[in-house]
C-alpha cells in the first residue's frame, strides 16, 4: 500500500483540475459531503482541505481501463461515500476526498475487494495529511486478511476445481482401459489401447503436478502474507517460490496471483517442475535444462528466477542466437509480467550496448552481445545468472561463450549458468561442465504420426503437377508438391506445412500448386512483415497450405497446422578450409531438425508428418546439427581468444574443437588482414587486431571500416560493412514471374559498373536521402525495407561502437557520388580488395569457365543477379563475398578491382603463375548461319565432339569452342601455347564444311519412273545449277552399315568420307520407323556428285575400320519404290512348292465319319474316282487316296462338302519334297503378264498394281505373294484375280495352281497425333463398316503411329471402306492465298504456341509441312472454312504483334544503354510508351533485349528513339556506332535483310527472290550468283531453300533443267513427246546410237533414237528411216521391187499380195478381187463363180 503526503505523488505532477469533471450529481440519501471546502450550489468550494485522498489509478496499458462513467458507477457503490470526488481520462481515473479514517479504510478495502473479484483493474492508493502508524497497520492487516481470503477462495475456486474434475475424468478413463486390457484383444488393438493409456497417464501426471504446483505457490503467498502455513505444508525447498519483500506491494501481489492462475490454465510443462528447477539452480552452479518443444522454457525460467528474488542480487541474463528472438522474447515476458515487476525490470540489449551497466532485473540479449560485454568486462559484474538458450543450434558465439563462462565459473562461485535447449546433446554439455546436473522437461505437444514415403508415385500414381519441373531444380521439389496435392485430396481438414530449402523453391511450389479450396502461402526470410503474418491468419472454409524454408522449423507456432511434409533437405553454409571459401549447399538435415519439423504438426492438435525419405535415411542422418564452430570461418573467435591473452589457440578448451586446418586457415586470413602476427609459433594481436576485437564484427568487415577511415571515406566504410553483412536480402525479388521481372527492371538503375558492393552502397545512399516515406520508396523500388532498417541499425551500432570504444567519429556526409566517376571509386575498390583479398578471382577469358578463384583454382560463373552483367562487362579481376552452391556454383556480391591495386598489397598467391593459365580468345567471323549450324550440330553435339577431339590432341580439357549466331562468329578459347593448333584444326573443319555446303545438292527425279525402270536423276545444287544428270543405271548413292549405329559420331563419319572421297552431294541418316520391331545397323545414305566417286567410295570404304568396328558399304538400289503412290487393295495368293502324294486326311466329327464314307463312296475329284475310308489312326478323320496330283486342298474340301450333308472341318493333303524354286523375279514377271491385260493401261500396268513374292522358308509348303491394286480399280482387280485363280503359270508345274484368298486386306496408317484428333470419327466410321457381311478391322498402335487393317470378302468393299478413311487421315490442305506470306511465323515459338492454342480451342490438329510449306487440317472438316479463317486471323494478329527485337548490348553499343533506357523511361517504360502511344514494350533484362509490339510505324519510331539515345551515349563515351548497310540490288535501305551463306553479303530478301523469279521466267541467268561487284560466289542450296517455297523451288529446278539442256551444246535433249520431262543423252554417232538401242522414256514410254531424235526405227538406218519419214510410200515401193505377187486394189488402191492358194483375194476395203483379171465382186461367191466360168478354176 502506498502512502503519500502533501502532494508528492511518486514524483507525478500535481493534478490539474481542468482535466477532470466534478461530479454534480445529487447525493444519495444519507450522503453528507464533508470536505474542508464544501461545494456550494454555485460550484465554489470551501477553503477546508480533506485529510485523506484516495487515488484510483489506471494501468499503464490502455487495455481494460475503465471509462469515467464506469468509474463513477464504481464510486457510487462504495459503502463509505467520499465528501467529494473528481474523475478524469488520464492515468489517474479518480480522486476521492475523505475526512474520516474509518471511511478511508472501508473505501480502500472495498476497492481492493472489487478488484480481486475482477470488477476493475484500478489501483487504489492513499494520500494522507495525517500520519498515524496504527492506521497504516490497521490498513495492512485488513488487506492481508482480504488477500488471504481471496487466495483461499482461489484454492477452492473454478481454476482448481476444473483441474480436479479433469483429473477424476482421466483417472476413470485409465481404469476403463485397464479393464479392457485384461480382456482378450488382437495385437493391434492392444497396442492402440496401451498407447492411449500411456497418453492418459502422462496427462494425469501433468494435471496432478500442475495442481500441486499451484497450491504450493498459493501457500507460499499465504505464508509470506501472515507468516503461517496454510492448507498443505510447503515442500522442502531451499528457495521460496516468491519473494515479496518487506514492504508489500498489493498491486504486484494481485498481478502475481492472476499470473499464477493464468499459468495453471495454460499448463506449460515447465510450470510443473518449477520447484525442482529452482532447487537444482540453487544447489548447482551449472544446470543443463533440456526442454522439449512447447515446454515454455524461454519465457518462464527467467520469471521463476526473478520471482524468488534472485534478480535483486544481479541481472538474470538470457542469451539468444538471433536478435529478433531476444527482442520478441523480452516483449513477451513484459506482457506476461505486467505489474509483477517494476518498470524496465525486463529489458533487451542491442549488440553494441556494452558500455551500459547492468542492474537488477531480467535482460535478453544475443550471445554476441554478451561476448562483447565479456571482452570489456571479464568479471561479468552485475550478473548473477546466465541462461544460454537454444544451445542445440550450437552457434559459434554460443560455443565460445560457454567456453569462456566455464573458466569464469571457477573464479565466481556465486555465478549460475543454465544451458537450455530443445534437442541438445545433454551428455556432451554435462561432461564439458564436469558432469553437471541435467534436468529434463517434457514438451506440450500432441502425438504426431510419422510416415516415411520414399516414392510419392506409390501414394497416388495419377497425381501430377501442372508444370514440368525445371532442369535446374532437384527432384524432391516436385515430390513435395505432389505429396501436398495427395494430402489435400485425401486427408480431412487441417493446414499443411511443407519444408523446402530456398525462396526460389518456395515460390515455384506456390505457383505450381493451385486448388480453389486451398489458400497457398509462402514463408521465407525475405517476405515483408505483412506477408509473413498471413500464415498466422485463419481462412474459413479453405485449407491453409504453407510452403516454407526452415524459418518455420523452430520458435514459430502456426495455428491449424495438422500435416507436415518434410523434404529432408536444408541449405547449409559451410566454410571449406581447403579452399578458404564459404559454400551454401543443399544437404540432408539432421535428426533433431527432422524432429523439430515433425513437431510443427503437433503443436495444437494431433497431426501427421510425411517424410519424403526412408527410415534408414533418417537413421543415417546426423543426430544433432553440427556445431557452427566446425562449419564457419573462425576469424572472430580467434581474435577474441587471442584478446584474452591466449597465445596458442590450440590450447583453448572448446566444447567441440574445430579442425586444425580450419584454425590454420583462420590464422592465415587474420595474418593477411594484418590483425595478428606470428612469432615463434605464438600469435600476437596487432593494433589492427585489437581494434577489430573491439568492433566485434567479422574481421574482413572490420578491416573494411578501418581501411575506409584511413583514406577518409569514413561514412562510406561503415555503410559498406553494413550492406555487405546484409547483401543477400536487400533487393526483393519475390512473387510471380511478372513481379520478378519488374523487380529486375527496378534494380537496373541502381547497378554500378564496378560491381555489387558499390551498387548496395548506392541503394543505401538513396534510401538515406529519403527522409520521409522510406517504406513507400522501398516498395516502389522493390527493395526490402526490413533489410534497409537492419542495415541502418547496424550502421548506428557500428557508429556507437566506433565512438565509445575507439573514439572514432563517423560523419553524416558522403564524399562518394555514384553518379560521377571519381578517384573515390578507385579508393573504395582498393578498400574492398584489402578486406576480400583472399577472395580474388581472375577472368579466364571464357564465358563458359567464367572466373578462376585465385586461391583454389575453381572456375565459377558470376551469379545472374550480379550488377556487372547489366553492363555486359567481365572485368579481368574481381573480389567476391562468398560462393553460392545450388545446382551450380556462383560468385556472389562481386566487385571489380584494378590490376594496379594488386601490386600494392601483399597477395597470398603467385599472381604471375595465375596469369599464365589465362585463356585467350580468337574470333573467326564472317561465317554463314548454315555453316554454323552444321558445325554446331543438333544441341551442339558436333561442336562438342570437335572440342573433345581438340582437347585430347592438345591434352588440355579447358580448351573451349563457342558459337555466336547473332554475330556469325566462332570463339576459340585456349591458352596461348595451344591457340595456333586449335585455330588450325577448327579451320580445317570449317573448310571441310564449306566444301560440303558448296557441293550440297538435292537429288531430283525428272519424273515418276515406271516401276522396273531406272529413274532419271539430276543433282540440283549451288547456283541453282544441275551438277550432274544421271540417265543410266549407274548409282550415285551408297548405303553405309555399322554394327553399333548408336555409337557412330555422324560428323566424324562424314568428315572421314569427305577426306577419302571428294564430291559429297548430300547425306541422310536412316530413321528407324516406329513400326520396325527390330533394330537396324543401317547408318544411312551418302550421295556423290559422280558415279565414279560413288564406286570409289564402295571400293575404299567397304571393310574400312571406323572406331572399333568395320563399315559395310553397298550401292543403294536404283528405282526402289517400296511405298506405293496410291492407296491399295491387297490380295494374298499362294501356290504349292511341294507336289501332292495323292493322299489326304479329311477332318470331321467322330460320329459322322462312317456316314460320310457312305455318302462319298463314289466321289470323283479332278475327274477321277477316289478311295475314301475311315482312318484307323484318327477317329475324326477320313483317309482318302487316289487324288490327282494337280488337285489342291480347297478343291477336295468343296467336293466333300457337296457330296454330304455332314460337316467337314478341314482337309490335310500330304505332299512330298519341294521342287526347285522358280526365281522370284520370274514369278513376278509371270504374274504381271497375267494381270496386265485387265488393267486400263496395259502398256504401263505397274502404275496400277504391284506384285510382291516372298522368299519361302525351307519348311514352307506354299509360296506366298501379295498383289496390291489401286483402289479405284477394284472391278479390274476382281476380274484379274478370278482369272489367275486355279491357274498354273507358264513357269510352274501343272500342279502348282494359284489359290486366291477370298478375303482382301488394306492398311491405312497415320501419326499418333493425328489419330488422337480423328479417333472418334474413325471408330464411328469403322463401326458402320461392320454392318456389311464379312467386314472386319483392327487398330494397332506403334510407338508414334496408328495403323488400321481393313478386311473384306470383295475388292469393291475394301475400296469403299478405304476411301473415307483416306480422306480423314489425309486431312485438308488449306490453300487460302492469305496464308502463304504468314507461314514463316509458324516456325517461331509464338507460332508453335499459336497452333497449340488453336488446337485446344477447336479440338482439331494443324499440321505444318515445313518442306512443302503448307498447312493441313485434321478434325472437323465440316467447319473447314471457319477454322481456316480463324487460323488466318490468328496468324495476322501474330504477325502484327510479332515483337521487333532491339538489342541493348553489343560490341558497338554503349555498355550502360539498358540502364539509361530504364532511367530515362522508367522500369515499366512508361516514358517511351508515352512517346509512342499504343506500342507494347517488354524488356528482357537478362539478355538485354527490348521487345516492341505494334504497327510498323510504331516499331520504327521506337527504333529511332533508341537510336537517338545510343547516339547521345556514344558521343559521351566516344563510341562510333555501326552504320546501316544498303541493298546492292535496289540500292535502298535493307528491308528484311538476307545474308548469303557463301560470301556473307546482305541483300533485301525480296530482291533475291526477284532474282530467282527472273531466272524461272526467262529460264536463263544460271548459275545464280551474288550481285555484289567483284563477288561471284553462287547461291548455295541452303540459300535457295530459304528464299523459295516448295513449289517455286521446283519451278526453279525445272527452269535450271531447261537451261542445262539448252546450254549443253546438243549433248542432251528432251523427250520428243510434248511437255514430257524425260531427257536423254544424244549419241555421238549412228553406230553408238544403234549399239545403245533406243531411249525408252520412263515418263511416257516412247522410244526415241538417240542419234536422229526420231522414233526408234529398229534395224533401219537413220538415213533410210528419214526417207521413209519424208515419203510414207517410199518403203512400200522399195518393197514391191521385183515382186510379181503384189498388185493394187482397183477400188482403194491398197496393196494386195497373193502368197499362195486360189486367185480369190479379199481387200481390206471389203471388196473381193479376181487376181487374174482384177475384176471386183461384192461377195466371195460371185468371185468364185467368175473364176469357174471364165478362168476354169
Amino acid at each position: 500500500m502506498s502512502y503519500h503526503y502533501s502532494d508528492c505523488r511518486q514524483g507525478r505532477p500535481a493534478l490539474q483540475r481542468g482535466k477532470f469533471s466534478v461530479n454534480r450529481e445529487k447525493p444519495r440519501p444519507g450522503y453528507l459531503p464533508r470536505p474542508p471546502g464544501s461545494l456550494h450550489p454555485h460550484g465554489t468550494a470551501t477553503s477546508v482541505s480533506p485529510s485523506f485522498t484516495v487515488l484510483l489509478q489506471r494501468s499503464a496499458s490502455s487495455k481494460g481501463n475503465p471509462t469515467c462513467k464506469v468509474v463513477e458507477d464504481l464510486i457510487s457503490c462504495c459503502p463509505s461515500a467520499p465528501v467529494d470526488f473528481v474523475c478524469g481520462e488520464g492515468r489517474i481515473a479518480a480522486k476521492l476526498f475523505f475526512q474520516q479514517w474509518c471511511n478511508v479504510l472501508e473505501a480502500l478495502v472495498f476497492f481492493w475487494s472489487r478488484r480481486l473479484d475482477g470488477d476493475h483493474h484500478l489501483t487504489p492508493s492513499l494520500i494522507s495529511r495525517v500520519s498515524i502508524s496504527s492506521d497504516r497497520e490497521e490498513l495492512e492487516e485488513s488487506l492481508r486478511n482480504l488477500f488471504s481470503g481471496h487466495i483461499n477462495r482461489l484454492l477452492q475456486g473454478k481454476h482448481a476445481t476444473k483441474i480436479e474434475s479433469r483429473i477424476k475424468e482421466v483417472y476413470k478413463e485409465i481404469k476403463k482401459l485397464e479393464k479392457l486390457l485384461t480382456r482378450p484383444q488382437n495385437w493391434q488393438c492392444t497396442m492402440k489401447l496401451q498407447d492411449v493409456k500411456k497418453t492418459l497417464g502422462t496427462e494425469l501426471g501433468l494435471l496432478t503436478d500442475k495442481l500441486e504446483e499451484f497450491r504450493a505457490a498459493m501457500s507460499c503467498l499465504l505464508h509470506q502474507l501472515d507468516g503461517k502455513k496454510h492448507l498443505e505444508p510447503l515442500r522442502e525447498c531451499s528457495m521460496a517460490i516468491f519473494c515479496l519483500g518487506d514492504s508489500l506491494d498489493w498491486a504486484r501481489i494481485h498481478h502475481i496471483i492472476m499470473r499464477e492462475c493464468q499459468r495453471l490454465d495454460n499448463g506449460l510443462p515447465i510450470y510443473t517442475r518449477r520447484r525442482d528447477i529452482l532447487n537444482s539452480v540453487s544447489a548447482n552452479q551449472v544446470v543443463v535444462l533440456i526442454g522439449e518443444t512447447g515446454s515454455g522454457k524461454s519465457t518462464q525460467l527467467v520469471q521463476f528466477l526473478a520471482d524468488c528474488g534472485l534478480a535483486s542480487k544481479g541481472s538474470i541474463i538470457c542469451t539468444q542466437p538471433r536478435k529478433i528472438a531476444a527482442l520478441s522474447l523480452a516483449r513477451r515476458v513484459c506482457e506476461e509480467t505486467v505489474g509483477c515487476y517494476s518498470e524496465s525490470f525486463v529489458r533487451s540489449h542491442s549488440s553494441y550496448s556494452c558500455f551500459e551497466r547492468f542492474g537488477p532485473g531480467i535482460a535478453y540479449m544475443t550471445d554476441h552481445c554478451l561476448l562483447q560485454r565479456y571482452m570489456n568486462d571479464t568479471s561479468l559484474s552485475g550478473i548473477s545468472h546466465i541462461i544460454v538458450d537454444e544451445a542445440h543450434e550450437r552457434s559459434l558465439n554460443t560455443d565460445l561463450l560457454l567456453a569462456l563462462i566455464k573458466k569464469k565459473l571457477l573464479q565466481r562461485p556465486d555465478l549460475r549458468l543454465v544451458i537450455m535447449s530443445a534437442t541438445a546433446d545433454a551428455s556432451k554439455l554435462a561432461d564439458y561442465f564436469y558432469g553437471c546436473c541435467t534436468f529434463h522437461v517434457t514438451g506440450r505437444t500432441y502425438p504426431v504420426d510419422i510416415k516415411y514415403v520414399t516414392d510419392v508415385s506409390d501414394e497416388d500414381p495419377w497425381c501430377k503437377i501442372p508444370k514440368q519441373i525445371p532442369s535446374n531444380y532437384a527432384s524432391y521439389l516436385s515430390d513435395v508438391v505432389k505429396m501436398v496435392s495427395i494430402i489435400h485430396k485425401r486427408e480431412c481438414a487441417g493446414g499443411i506445412l511443407a519444408f523446402l530449402t530456398s525462396q526460389t523453391e518456395v515460390e515455384w511450389a506456390c505457383e505450381n500448386f493451385s486448388d480453389p479450396s486451398a489458400v497457398v502461402l509462402p514463408l521465407h526470410g525475405k517476405l515483408s512483415q505483412e506477408d509473413q503474418t498471413r500464415v498466422f491468419n485463419n481462412y474459413t472454409g479453405k485449407r491453409k497450405v504453407i510452403f516454407s524454408t526452415n524459418v518455420a522449423e523452430t520458435s514459430l507456432t502456426i495455428s491449424g497446422i495438422k500435416f507436415v511434409v518434410d523434404s529432408g533437405m536444408a541449405k547449409d553454409c559451410r566454410f571449406d578450409p581447403s579452399t578458404g571459401m564459404s559454400l551454401l549447399k543443399v544437404t540432408r538435415t539432421s535428426q533433431s531438425s527432422a524432429n523439430q519439423r515433425s513437431g510443427r504438426a503437433g503443436r495444437t492438435e494431433p497431426g501427421k508428418c510425411y517424410r519424403l525419405y526412408s527410415e534408414s535415411d533418417f537413421q543415417l542422418m546426423t543426430v544433432h546439427q553440427e556445431p557452427e564452430i566446425c562449419k564457419v570461418h573462425l576469424g572472430v573467435a580467434l581474435l577474441r581468444i587471442l584478446a584474452l591473452g591466449m597465445k596458442n589457440v590450440l590450447d583453448f578448451e572448446f566444447v567441440d574443437a574445430p579442425s586444425k586446418e580450419a584454425i590454420n586457415k583462420a590464422i592465415q586470413n587474420l595474418v593477411q588482414l594484418g590483425a595478428v602476427v606470428q612469432e615463434s609459433h605464438y600469435l600476437e594481436l596487432t593494433q589492427t587486431g585489437r581494434t577489430l576485437v573491439k568492433l566485434g564484427i567479422e574481421p574482413r568487415l572490420g578491416k573494411l571500416i578501418l581501411e575506409s577511415f584511413s583514406c577518409g571515406l569514413r561514412k562510406e566504410g561503415v555503410v559498406l560493412a553494413a550492406v555487405m553483412a546484409n547483401y543477400s536480402s536487400i533487393f526483393c525479388r519475390v512473387g510471380s514471374d511478372e513481379e520478378k521481372h519488374k523487380a529486375d527492371c527496378l534494380k537496373v538503375p541502381f547497378c554500378h559498373p564496378e560491381g555489387d558492393l558499390l551498387t548496395l552502397l548506392y541503394v543505401y545512399k538513396e534510401w538515406e536521402n529519403e527522409r520521409n516515406g522510406r517504406n513507400q520508396w522501398c516498395w516502389q523500388n522493390s527493395i526490402n525495407a526490413k533489410s534497409m532498417r537492419r542495415c541502418q541499425e547496424t550502421v548506428l551500432e557500428l557508429e556507437n561502437c566506433l565512438k565509445y570504444e575507439l573514439n572514432m567519429i563517423t560523419p553524416n556526409y558522403w564524399l562518394w557520388d555514384p553518379h560521377k566517376p571519381s578517384t573515390y571509386d578507385k579508393q573504395l575498390k582498393k578498400v574492398i580488395l584489402s578486406s576480400l583479398v583472399e577472395n580474388l578471382a581472375m577472368y579466364t577469358g571464357s564465358e563458359r569457365f567464367g572466373y578462376e578463384v585465385a586461391s583454389t583454382g575453381q572456375k565459377l560463373q558470376l551469379h545472374p543477379s550480379c550488377s556487372l552483367l547489366v553492363y555486359g562487362q567481365k572485368p579481368s579481376w574481381v573480389v567476391f563475398a562468398e560462393i553460392l552452391s545450388i545446382t551450380n556454383q556462383y560468385l556472389v556480391c562481386v566487385t571489380a578491382v584494378d590490376y594496379d591495386s594488386l601490386s600494392e598489397i601483399k597477395l597470398p598467391f603467385n599472381l604471375a603463375q595465375l596469369e599464365q593459365g589465362k585463356m585467350f580468345m580468337k574470333v573467326i567471323s564472317g561465317l554463314g548461319n548454315s555453316l554454323l549450324r552444321r558445325l554446331c550440330g543438333k544441341s551442339n553435339h558436333n561442336i562438342e565432339s570437335i572440342t573433345s577431339r581438340i582437347q585430347k590432341e592438345c591434352m588440355d580439357e579447358e580448351i573451349y569452342i563457342d558459337s555466336d549466331f547473332f554475330r556469325r562468329e566462332i570463339h576459340l578459347l585456349a591458352a596461348a601455347k595451344h591457340m595456333e593448333k586449335v585455330s588450325s584444326m577448327v579451320n580445317d573443319v570449317l573448310d571441310s564444311e564449306r566444301r560440303l555446303l558448296k557441293d550440297e545438292c538435292m537429288q531430283k527425279c525428272l519424273f515418276a519412273a515406271i516401276p522396273g525402270s531406272s529413274p532419271s536423276i539430276a543433282l540440283f545444287g549451288s547456283g541453282a545449277e544441275i551438277k550432274h544428270l544421271e540417265l543410266g543405271k549407274q548409282y550415285l548413292t551408297i548405303e553405309i552399315f555399322h554394327p553399333s549405329v548408336a555409337e557412330v559420331n555422324d560428323k566424324e563419319l562424314i568428315l572421314m568420307i569427305e577426306k577419302n572421297i571428294s564430291g559429297i552431294a548430300n547425306f541422310s541418316k536412316h530413321a528407324v520407323n516406329g513400326q520396325d520391331g527390330a533394330s537396324t545397323n543401317k547408318w544411312g545414305k551418302v550421295t556423290f556428285l559422280t558415279p565414279e566417286a560413288a564406286r570409289q567410295a564402295v571400293c575404299k570404304l567397304n571393310g574400312f575400320q571406323f572406331g572399333d568396328h568395320f563399315l559395310k558399304v553397298v550401292p543403294s538400289p536404283i528405282g526402289n519404290h517400296r511405298n506405293l503412290p496410291f492407296f491399295a487393295i491387297r490380295a494374298k495368293i499362294c501356290w504349292p512348292r511341294r507336289p501332292s502324294k495323292g493322299v489326304a486326311l479329311v477332318e470331321c466329327s467322330a460320329e459322322d465319319s462312317e456316314i460320310i464314307v457312305k455318302d462319298c463312296f463314289s466321289i470323283s475329284i479332278g475327274g477321277r474316282y477316289v478311295n475314301c475310308a475311315a482312318s484307323t489312326k484318327y477317329d475324326n478323320c477320313l483317309f482318302v487316296t487316289g487324288i490327282p496330283k494337280d488337285v489342291s486342298e480347297p478343291e477336295i474340301y468343296r467336293e466333300f462338302v457337296n457330296a454330304t450333308q455332314r460337316k467337314i472341318l478341314g482337309v490335310k493333303l500330304f505332299r512330298g519334297d519341294p521342287v526347285d524354286s522358280v526365281p522370284i523375279s520370274t514369278c513376278v514377271e509371270a504374274l504381271i503378264l497375267e494381270i496386265a491385260p485387265f488393267m486400263p493401261n496395259p502398256q504401263h500396268p505397274l502404275r496400277s498394281f504391284r506384285v510382291e513374292v516372298f522368299e519361302p522358308d525351307p519348311k514352307d509348303v506354299m509360296v506366298k505373294a501379295t498383289i496390291s491394286f489401286e483402289g479405284s480399280l477394284h472391278l479390274q482387280a476382281a476380274k484379274a484375280l478370278e482369272h489367275i485363280h486355279g491357274k498354273a503359270l507358264a513357269c510352274f508345274f501343272p500342279w502348282q495352281k494359284i489359290e486366291c484368298r477370298d478375303m482382301f486386306h488394306s492398311y491405312v496408317s497415320c501419326p499418333a497425333r493425328i489419330f488422337s484428333v480423328i479417333r472418334r470419327r474413325v471408330e464411328s466410321l469403322l463401326e458402320s463398316f461392320k454392318l456389311q457381311k464379312g467386314v472386319t478391322y483392327t487398330i494397332k498402335s506403334f510407338s508414334c503411329s496408328f495403323r488400321v487393317k481393313l478386311s473384306a470378302p470383295a475388292t469393291k468393299i475394301i475400296a469403299d471402306m478405304r476411301r473415307p478413311l483416306e480422306l480423314l487421315m489425309r486431312g485438308k490442305t488449306l490453300t487460302h492465298p492469305s496464308l502463304t506470306p504468314l507461314l514463316q511465323l509458324l516456325l517461331s515459338r509464338d507460332g508453335i504456341a499459336l497452333l497449340k492454342s488453336l488446337e485446344r480451342d477447336t479440338g482439331c490438329y494443324y499440321f505444318y509441312d515445313r518442306h512443302n510449306l503448307h498447312i493441313k487440317l485434321f478434325g472437323s472438316l465440316d467447319e473447314e472454312g471457319i477454322l481456316e479463317e480463324k487460323l488466318i486471323q490468328s496468324l495476322q494478329s501474330l504477325h502484327e504483334n510479332k515483337p521487333h527485337k532491339i538489342r541493348l548490348r553489343g560490341h558497338s553499343l554503349p555498355p550502360n544503354l539498358m540502364k539509361s533506357v530504364i532511367q530515362r523511361f522508367g522500369p515499366e517504360l512508361h516514358g517511351l510508351k508515352s512517346l509512342v502511344p499504343g506500342v507494347d514494350l517488354s524488356l528482357n533484362t537478362r539478355w538485354q533485349v527490348l521487345h516492341v509490339r505494334g504497327s510498323k510505324e510504331q516499331k520504327q519510331k521506337v527504333e529511332e528513339v533508341i537510336s537517338g539515345l545510343v547516339l547521345s551515349l556514344s558521343n559521351d563515351l566516344g563510341i562510333i556506332p555501326a552504320s546501316e548497310s544498303t541493298c546492292l540490288i535496289c540500292l535502298c535501305e535493307l528491308d528484311e535483310p538476307f545474308c548469303l551463306e557463301s560470301c556473307g553479303h546482305k541483300f533485301c530478301q525480296g530482291c533475291l527472290v526477284d532474282q530467282c523469279e527472273s531466272a524461272i521466267r526467262s529460264r536463263d541467268g544460271f548459275p545464280l550468283r551474288c550481285a555484289k561487284e567483284g563477288c561471284q560466289d553462287p547461291f548455295l542450296l541452303t540459300d535457295l531453300k530459304a528464299l523459295l517455297l516448295g513449289e517455286r523451288l521446283e519451278e526453279l529446278f525445272q527452269a535450271s533443267m531447261a537451261w542445262f539442256v539448252a546450254s549443253s551444246g546438243g549433248d542432251y535433249r528432251f523427250c520428243p513427246t510434248p511437255d514430257c520431262p524425260g531427257v536423254y543423252r544424244v549419241a555421238t554417232s549412228e553406230e553408238e546410237g544403234m549399239a545403245a538401242g533406243p531411249f525408252l522414256c520412263g515418263a511416257c514410254s516412247m522410244g526415241t533414237c538417240t542419234w536422229c531424235q526420231l522414233e526408234y526405227h529398229g534395224f533401219i538406218s537413220c538415213e533410210r528411216y528419214k526417207e521413209y519419214k519424208d515419203s510414207p510410200d517410199f518403203s512400200l515401193l522399195d518393197w514391191r521391187i521385183g515382186k510379181e505377187n503384189v498388185k493394187d486394189c482397183p477400188v482403194c488402191k491398197h496393196v494386195i499380195e497373193k502368197v499362195d492358194g486360189c486367185d480369190h483375194i479379199s481387200c481390206r476395203c471389203g471388196r473381193h478381187i479376181c487376181w487374174v483379171c482384177l475384176e471386183v465382186f461384192p461377195t466371195s461367191d460371185s468371185c468364185y463363180s467368175h473364176l469357174r466360168s471364165l478362168h476354169g478354176v
